[in-house]
């Protein structure tokens, strides 16, 4: 077997060179998985290389052979286990031979020029991640570039003729909906770009593209082997066909759009970004407010930086509370509903960060329109959209919305407006209106139309709001129709400043029908004029009309979407992720039709997008508030769930249906983490078991503690963690440790000792003594516990428990055993009058100020986080608590057991020293925690300012 890799190694040596030595004089890279080896030649290479490990042969004699064998492993990669797939596959593998690895696709890189990988996930996975690049697309990740590729086709047509890193960063930027391997994959911007354009371009069909056409030819193959991938690379290669053979269109002469360009019109055109606003019915006479703002693509594609700054960059609406996730408005238009109006001065919306590109954007058109007055004009689908141009029309209805006094009209009545800062009348517009009505309107700044009407035709618009704002997309013609009921001589029509075109009107009530050519993406205004009345004796000025025409790039439709039809949801958090959902941490906001039923689920997805397990959270009427979404969560917390599937997953969403309004899908990540344990479930048991894909030098540790002896470590092996553990009765916490890396996980089992009573399981923490290094070590504990993941029967149950008695041991060891006795009465619901006075007696001499923190513990719990610390530390001066020592640390102790504060361990340690000595602060800063958590969640400052 050895003579056979040998000849593989000299063949694939030869043949690497030559590709090596075309590939340089172009600078392009070479991949491994370009190695031209035959399925039946894989399939042999690795018999050859099992029956050589059985040898304990030299592997770097073959180390060529050895990084094509890893690189097919990487092509069959599915984003879960490679290194358990590789094991299994080759038995007699050493693991201590990874590192060895990595060298050898090192030694590729620089013998012939193979491509290193980049990007945050390559840096995590140090060594898989060269196998997984060097197999260029994954089985895994193939349909999901196909769906890209398919959603973007309009737009990559136009960057076919860029670089691969252009192409590739344009794609990672605008990509949206795969799963977290497949943004780790397009971090890899070079590779997916030529990836990309080996798919596409012809040139790679001829040979002379940057990817081997046996590879390429393997890869369309696997591909096209999945219905859907297929074709959406067929509808992809489609539209690049059809845009080479059309060319560049080339306008007629003689039109509006050929005029605008002799006539030195502007080159370029600037991204619609304008909100524009509406209201929404929501009862009888009740109206919420709903902002629409412009995705931002385009602006996106006018330079790299400014798409990568709204890729990554979170942003705020005006009116509305919280913050939007980066790439929020790259998906497309996003509509909002507003807790208040927004002002009138400042953008509607506002990144994080600074930006001086977008900041004059927004700034320039970034703005609703100007008030104090604002018109709405009510469809028949019950929204009212708004009038910019403030003009009424007879027997059409109206609502009116100002930011000062209702304004007074006769015809009007007033209505409910959902929106701190404004109030609103609805009117009806009577067919004939008399002169005292005409005053009215015109006190109100609003205007009576005239009686020259334009509007479009032929080709429905994609958007037209009735009053002149009108939506098309690249490559449609505009057409309009203009009438009039009294005698006109002629009409002058111009496109922007280009030259205007003077049209002969026709005879009143018959219609004149213009026809623009198709325009290039942007805000174009069409302005008619009428120029001279038939009438001679008419002295009226000249009447003019504008229409603007927002012209954008086509959507994409996805199979099994719809647009909008009334249904909002948001979250809070923005960006949840799958742990925060499943404790408890995200609330969800729906908003749509009240009385209108939707069903909320949960969906989790393994690592190639494919469904583990689909749970439904609960039947929700709307709207949704705040106690309903908790209350449903929780009756979800207490049915029987899937807590394996939860582990195994990748990622997930939550899925809001409400039937024909649609639905929402509401992303829940999670990052792939190098080491990270997974469940086995069987008919008699569940198995625990460690993955590690951390490919470091640091050793992996792995320890165990139960929920009935919390405070006793005990080691695990790492070997036999990663064949897996039978959990036993009643789980713990499992803890992986690998450098400065944490991986706790919370697990609990099923199968109880001693019937009910056996469920909550009572913690024995009888070894803990009252030093220093205990208190330290509790803490550390106590850290460990909170930030652990929770899975299993009772496990958060049990954990709340574990973690409760924790912390009355750390004050047990720290405040004496009268405190201790305090707290317990406090927890075991005894009178609170007697717990508090028990509390207040261990102050002995310093009674006063444990009398105020009593009284003031909600409002001290309620204080932003500087005013609690300001506020603490002045009462502790006041009454004479340790003068001259800072009193911050005993509050920074509360918040790392229970806000998340995580100090290092060498200010941990600090921290205890500190507090050591002057037990009043550690029990003052303790009667806030207790007292105050329950009556009042601690607000932040971030909060405050808003």
């Amino acid at each position: 077997m050895s003579a056979d890799l040998t000849l593989t190694q000299k063949r694939l040596e030869g043949h690497f060179a030559a590709l090596a030595a075309e590939r340089t004089e172009r600078e392009l890279p070479v991949f491994a998985f370009e190695h031209g080896l035959g399925a039946d030649e894989i399939s042999e290479m690795s018999s050859s290389l099992k029956a050589a490990l059985r040898t304990n042969y030299d592997l770097a004699k073959h180390w060529l052979v050895w990084v094509v064998y890893a690189t097919e492993q990487g092509y069959d990669y599915d984003g879960d286990e490679y290194w358990h797939t590789f094991e299994r596959r080759m038995p007699l593998w050493d693991r201590g031979s990874r590192p060895a690895l990595r060298r050898w696709f090192g030694k590729f890189h620089r013998t012939y020029g193979g491509l290193v990988p980049v990007g945050r996930w390559a840096n995590f996975f140090s060594i898989i991640a060269w196998p997984i690049t060097h197999a260029l697309l994954p089985k895994d990740l193939q349909g999901q570039l196909a769906r890209a590729l398919y959603g973007l086709r309009y737009q990559i047509v136009s960057r076919l003729d860029q670089s691969p890193a252009e192409v590739g960063r344009y794609l990672a930027r605008m990509a949206r909906g795969g799963s977290s391997r497949f943004d780790n994959f397009l971090e890899q911007e070079e590779l997916v770009g030529r990836i990309v354009l080996g798919l596409l371009d012809h040139r790679t069909a001829n040979g002379d593209g940057a990817i081997l056409p046996q590879a390429l030819a393997r890869i369309v193959s696997d591909l096209e082997k999945a219905r859907n991938a297929r074709q959406w690379l067929h509808d992809t290669r489609k539209a690049v066909e059809s845009a080479r053979i059309r060319g560049v269109v080339r306008n007629a002469p003689g039109h509006i759009t050929s005029v605008l360009t002799a006539g030195g019109g502007q080159a370029g055109h600037r991204p619609s970004i304008r909100p524009s606003l509406s209201l929404r019915r929501t009862g009888v006479e009740e109206w919420a407010l709903i902002v629409e703002l412009p995705g931002l693509q385009q602006v996106a594609d006018l330079s790299p930086e400014l798409g990568d700054f709204l890729s990554r960059t979170r942003c705020s609406v005006a009116g509305a509370s919280g913050l939007r996730p980066p790439g929020w408005l790259l998906e497309g238009t996003q509509r909002r509903a507003l807790d208040a109006w927004p002002p009138t001065d400042e953008p509607v919306l506002r990144f994080q960060d600074p930006n001086p590109r977008m900041d004059h954007l927004l700034a320039s058109e970034g703005h609703i329109s100007q008030g104090p007055h604002w018109l709405f004009r009510v469809g028949s689908d019950g929204e009212a959209t708004e009038v910019i141009s403030r003009m009424v029309r007879p027997r059409m209805s109206y609502v009116l919305v100002s930011q000062s006094d209702l304004l007074h009209l006769s015809f009007a009545a007033p209505i409910s407006l959902r929106c701190r800062g404004a109030q609103a009348i609805r009117f009806e517009v009577p067919k004939t209106l008399s002169a005292e009505q005409v005053g009215e309107l015109k006190a109100a700044g609003l205007s009576v139309a005239q009686t020259i009407r334009i509007w479009p035709v032929g080709l429905a618009a994609r958007g037209w709001d009735g009053e002149g704002a009108t939506e098309w997309l690249e490559g449609e013609s505009p057409c309009f129709g203009i009438e009039h009921d009294h005698p006109i001589a002629e009409y002058q029509v111009r496109l922007g400043a280009g030259q205007a075109v003077t049209i002969a009107a026709k005879a009143a009530g018959v219609p004149t029908f213009v026809r623009l050519q198709p325009l290039p993406a942007g805000n174009h205004v069409l302005s008619v004029r009428v120029i001279g009345h038939a009438a001679p004796d008419t002295s009226s000025q000249p009447v003019e009309g504008w229409i603007s025409l927002s012209v954008r790039p086509p959507n994409p439709w996805v199979s099994g979407t719809i647009g909008h039809s009334g249904l909002i949801a948001s979250s809070e958090p923005p960006e949840p992720t799958l742990d925060e959902f499943w404790e408890g941490l995200t609330q969800l906001d729906i908003f749509g039709p009240a009385g209108r039923q939707v069903t909320v689920c949960v969906e989790l997805l393994d690592g190639t997008g494919a469904r583990i397990v689909l749970e439904q959270i609960g039947v929700l009427t709307l709207p949704l508030g705040l106690d309903t979404w908790r209350s449903a969560f929780a009756a979800f917390e207490r049915r029987e769930k899937d807590p394996w599937g939860y582990l195994a997953a990748r990622s997930g969403r939550i899925l809001v249906d409400g039937d024909e309004l649609g639905t929402i899908r509401i992303p829940l990540r999670r990052d792939a983490s190098p080491v990270r344990w997974v469940w086995r479930v069987t008919n008699k048991s569940t198995k625990l078991r460690l993955v590690d894909d951390h490919d470091g030098e640091a050793p992996l540790l792995a320890s165990f503690r139960s929920f009935s002896k919390p405070l006793e470590e005990r080691s695990l092996t790492p070997a036999d963690a990663e064949a897996g553990i039978e959990l036993e009765t009643p789980g713990g916490l499992f803890v992986a440790r690998y450098g400065d890396q944490l991986v706790p996980l919370v697990v609990g089992v099923r199968k109880v000792d001693g019937g009910f009573g056996g469920l909550l399981v009572e913690p024995d923490l009888s070894t803990a003594r009252r030093t220093r290094e205990d208190a330290f070590t509790i803490v550390k504990t106590i850290v460990d516990w909170s930030d652990a993941r929770v899975a299993g029967a009772f496990a958060s149950e049990r954990r709340a428990r574990v973690l409760e008695r924790l912390k009355e041991c750390l004050y047990f060891i720290m405040c004496g055993a009268d405190w201790a006795h305090a707290e317990r009465a406090l927890r075991e619901g005894r009178s609170r009058d007697k717990a508090e006075a028990a509390m207040i007696d261990c102050f002995d001499q310093k009674r006063p100020f444990a009398i105020v923190l009593v009284r003031d513990a909600v409002k001290f719990a309620r204080l932003p986080d500087h005013v609690r610390q300001r506020e603490f530390t002045s009462l502790a001066q006041r009454y004479s608590i340790a003068r001259g020592v800072a009193a911050q640390p005993a509050l920074d102790l509360s918040d790392v057991l229970d806000r998340g504060l995580r100090p290092d361990d060498a200010g941990l340690r600090t921290m205890i020293d500190h507090l050591w000595d002057h037990p009043a602060f550690t029990a003052g800063a303790r009667i806030v925690q207790l007292l105050g958590r329950t009556y009042a969640a601690p607000t932040s400052d971030a909060g405050v300012a808003a």
